[in-house]
C-alpha cells in the first residue's frame, strides 16, 4: 500500500476528539492480538499509533501558538 499524505484542518476540541477515538480503535485492536480472525494487527496497531502521535504533535503545536 502507497502512503500519500493528507492534510486536515480540525479545531482543537475536533483534535481531541479525533485523538481519543483512535485511542480507543488502537486499545480495541491490542484486546484481539493473537485472535486468528485478526490478520495483521501488529500492522494495524503500529498505524493507529502513528496516527496517534501525529494527532498529539498537532495538537500541542496549535495549542502552544
Amino acid at each position: 500500500m502507497s502512503a500519500k499524505r493528507v492534510q486536515i484542518e480540525l479545531s482543537t476540541d475536533e483534535a481531541a476528539c479525533l485523538n481519543n477515538a483512535l485511542r480507543r480503535e488502537m486499545q480495541a485492536a491490542e484486546r484481539q492480538r493473537g485472535q486468528s480472525a485478526w490478520i495483521g494487527v501488529d500492522e494495524y496497531i503500529r498505524r493507529l499509533e502513528a496516527c496517534v502521535q501525529a494527532v498529539a504533535k498537532a495538537f500541542e503545536k496549535a495549542i502552544r501558538t
